[in-house]
């Protein structure tokens, strides 16, 4: 037996490796192939509270067959599979066609000759079996007791590994969950800054429109239209770019990459924030050189207007919003804690307020989702923030001072030259 223990030590090992059911079967088929002398391989497994079982996965000359033809199995009246459940030791049946504890129809449908099922336990449960057999015209044999030694073994084995598997898929479903809710709240987060913004681009629609409905009424037939056709296209053109602003930013989309000068981007994003901001709030922005960043515009607007709208809230009526952007080398240190960004040159785009400043009690939480000190927030804004800003592999930190202001530094990664 060292040899097979020797195998099933290398089967432990390429157990940890897999990452399907599919990939699981296919390596406890290929140890009970090197070390019996069976040719197929099943895996079965209980359902319901052990009151039904189900081949999931079948390996071997017959295994699609298998799957397609083998049926849910009840527990109650099958005595091999019942064996299986109240025993849970090895079930050895050497010619399936004649030994009583078989389904007979089961058997005539899938052509079974020897069958050896051996139970999938871990702990006090049990998870499943893992089955060995021949089929049709081939030989019916029992297993020496070193096969079926070996063939235990690969049960126990066989447990341990599909527990990790539910623990992976589970894990998944959380990742899948938790991306959909994430989306959901970034979906309601836009619709949320287009309420806040609505008012102001009626407001800028109105006054451009108001611009062509007078240069309109100038018109007159003698010769000296082209300057006022001139007005009135420059106004048409501010107010269809409004508008397409809003529904950009409005309506879902697949996320796309593009190269972006943050200047203009800010400088866009003022245009469209700033009828939504007090009249007493002064917005400077401070223009430097910076790379162009591979972004989705889109997203990268929705961030520059949460910052923006966060600090008018901040401020109240009447404050400053000083907008900076400019290139940045960050090193390994400053990277450290972010474990998706990586070292090298970024552009940086620092929203910062004169106003009231976060409390250091809460500062650890200002990006969770749903979490506001505003009474009328919805807490979505900054979670959206930090989502957006991982998702394109950058950086968003926030210092503040309570009674002086806070500011939000965003760093993206410079588009490689």
């Amino acid at each position: 037996m060292s040899t097979d223990l020797r195998a099933a030590l290398e089967f432990a090992g390429a157990l940890q490796r897999v990452l399907s059911l599919k990939e699981l079967v296919e390596e406890a088929w290929r140890a009970s192939r090197s070390h019996t002398r069976y040719p197929h391989a099943w895996l079965c497994l209980f359902e319901e509270g052990n009151t039904c079982a189900r081949v999931v996965q079948a390996a071997g000359e017959h295994g699609d067959f298998v799957l397609a033809n083998c049926p849910l199995i009840p527990v109650a009246g099958d005595p091999m599979v019942q064996a299986i459940v109240e025993g849970r030791m090895p079930v050895v049946v050497v010619d399936a066609a004649t030994d009583p504890r078989t389904n007979k129809e089961i058997v005539a449908r899938l052509g079974n000759r020897s069958i050896v099922n051996v139970p999938m336990v871990l702990g006090p449960t049990l998870l499943g079996a893992f089955g060995v057999g021949t089929f049709g015209d081939e030989p019916a044999f029992a297993p020496t007791d070193d096969e079926l030694q070996f063939l235990t073994v690969l049960g126990v084995q066989l447990a341990s590994a599909y527990s990790r598997l539910q623990l992976l898929e589970e894990r998944r479903r959380d990742a899948a969950a938790r991306d959909h809710l994430e989306r959901h709240l970034e979906s309601l987060q836009r619709v949320e800054i287009m309420g806040v913004l609505a008012s102001g681009v009626a407001h800028d629609l109105a006054n451009y429109l108001t611009i062509i409905q007078s240069n309109v009424g100038l018109l007159r037939p003698d010769g000296g239209e082209a300057a006022v056709l001139a007005d009135v296209d420059f106004a048409v053109g501010k107010a269809r770019e409004v508008v397409q602003q809003l529904l950009a930013l409005g309506r879902a989309h697949g996320a796309r990459r593009e190269p972006l000068d943050l200047n203009e981007r800010v400088a866009s994003t003022l245009h469209l924030v700033r009828s939504a901001l007090p009249r007493k709030v002064r917005v400077t922005h401070d223009a430097h050189a910076v790379p162009r960043v591979n972004g989705d515009p889109v997203q990268v607007d929705q961030v520059l207007a949460n910052l923006l709208l966060n600090a008018r809230d901040a401020i109240g009526p009447a404050g400053t919003i000083r907008v900076g952007v400019d290139e940045q080398l960050l090193g390994a240190a400053f990277v450290e804690p972010h474990p998706w960004a990586r070292p090298g040159r970024y552009g940086h785009v620092s929203v910062a307020d004169d106003g009231c400043g976060i409390p250091p009690e809460i500062m650890g939480r200002i990006f969770d989702p749903l979490f506001s000190t505003k009474s009328r927030g919805t807490g979505l804004g900054l979670a959206v923030v930090s989502r957006v800003v991982r998702q394109h592999e950058g950086i968003v930190r926030c210092a503040s001072t309570p009674g002086a202001g806070t500011t939000f530094d965003v760093y993206l990664p410079a588009q490689a030259a």
